[in-house]
């Protein structure tokens, strides 16, 4: 039952945001408004969202005797409910070597003699330390830390925004291939599998798939005007995570991954800026605005992963 909602709600994200105007231009790529997603939308909000279904079924405080595991208020969640709306991530071995920094150092040259396969691409799987030093300029001087893994990794806490499940990475794959934008709209298209695509594209497509609950609820609390309900703080500390700057995506790889890459950045950004967001109760039309901004801009990017998948690489 919970994966059925958890697809529910992502099939949401892609209804939600349809109408809108893009802000983040990228060669005018968005997803395409249908009637049927349209609509949609609707029973995802009634039916699907977690929030939604506490306040239909939580008994009032008068009809049973409270314990720390029921809740006292219609707008109040049970310390199960409150674990639910965490986005789930999964525990990776510490990318610090002894003396504190990134474990593993390359030179460009090394890590692409050593590590690009034949199709030229890096990739470490995520026991493999993909979090990586990479050492450039004249002097050797500069160094970036890089991610080589295909999802987004938090170096300081020291996790990684992972599917595990095969049948759910095909549930998030397939919800891109849904995302087409307007310009594909009516041709025939090939993609490339999931197996073939980017470490980047890989990663934009998980972490939007493991997003679209909380935006669904988010949209549950916007459209009842919910700003008491317990949820709300919860769902804006785990938006703030995934805007934090030690929050790492895959790193581009490939022409298309560069732009795709820049969009990502601000997208992230745009989900930081809606987790640090100034009391949302007292400031409501300016929050839904954002609000509404970064649901679209989530969608768009969804929109952009379809179109470069749609090219071969």
């Amino acid at each position: 039952m919970k994966k059925y909602l958890l697809t529910l709600l992502a099939c949401g994200l892609l209804a939600a945001c349809n109408g809108n105007q893009n802000a983040t231009q990228n060669e005018g790529t968005e997803a395409a408004t249908t009637e049927e997603t349209a609509a949609s939308d609707t029973n995802i909000s009634e039916e699907s969202s977690s929030v939604k279904k506490n306040k239909k079924d939580t008994p009032s405080s008068n009809s049973a005797t409270l314990t720390p595991d029921s809740p006292s208020s219609p707008n109040s969640l049970t310390d199960t409910e409150k674990k639910f709306l965490r986005i789930p991530t999964v525990s990776i071995e510490t990318p610090y070597g002894g003396d504190g920094d990134i474990a593993y150092e390359h030179t460009q040259k090394e890590i692409v003699d050593e590590y690009m396969d034949e199709n030229g691409r890096i990739h470490f799987a995520l026991d493999e330390k993909p979090i990586r030093t990479i050492v450039s300029g004249e002097n050797e001087n500069i160094r970036n830390i890089t991610n080589y893994g295909d999802a987004f990794i938090g170096i300081i806490e020291e996790e990684a925004y992972e599917l595990t499940d095969q049948d759910q990475i095909v549930e998030a794959y397939q919800l891109i291939l849904r995302a087409t934008p307007a310009q594909l709209q009516g041709q025939e298209l090939t993609y490339r599998t999931y197996e073939e695509a980017t470490n980047l594209e890989r990663g934009i497509t998980k972490i939007t798939y493991l997003i679209a609950p909380s935006l669904g609820d988010l949209d549950y609390i916007v459209q009842t005007q919910a700003y008491d309900h317990e949820a709300l703080p919860i769902l804006l500390e785990e938006l703030e995570s995934l805007g934090s700057p030690t929050l790492l995506p895959p790193a581009p790889q490939t022409p298309m991954d560069l732009q795709l890459f820049e969009n990502m950045q601000a997208v992230q950004a745009m989900w930081g800026q809606l987790g640090q967001f100034d009391d949302p109760k007292t400031n409501r039309a300016e929050f839904e605005q954002l609000y509404l901004e970064v649901r679209k801009e989530t969608l768009n990017m969804m929109a952009r992963v379809n179109y470069t998948l749609s090219e071969e690489i």
